[in-house]
């Protein structure tokens, strides 16, 4: 199972980044990088992009999809979003 915030944490602090660092040198904001690190809301689409840029890495491997090797894990993805609890669950 797949854990986007623990992902995104991994990169940032391999990147020997603070939230405020990263957020500066990528226009998100720190607050969003907190709330998806800590899984109370997911990135969208264009934050994942611009994450994905700057690590220069894929999306796939960004949100912990795909491994260093390329290949796929399977995926379950649950939280609590946006303060409306739930899961999204699939398996690729």
């Amino acid at each position: 199972m797949i854990n986007i915030g623990e992902s995104l944490k991994e990169h940032r602090e391999n990147a020997k980044l603070t939230q405020t660092e990263l957020a500066k040198r990528t226009g998100i904001k720190q607050q969003n990088i907190s709330r998806w690190e800590k899984n109370t809301h997911i990135p969208n689409v264009m934050d994942c992009i611009t994450l994905a840029s700057f690590y220069q890495i894929s999306i796939d491997y960004l949100v912990g999809y795909e491994n260093e090797d390329g290949s796929k894990n399977s995926v379950q993805i649950t939280g609590s979003f946006n303060n409306n609890s739930g899961s999204i669950n699939f398996k690729a």
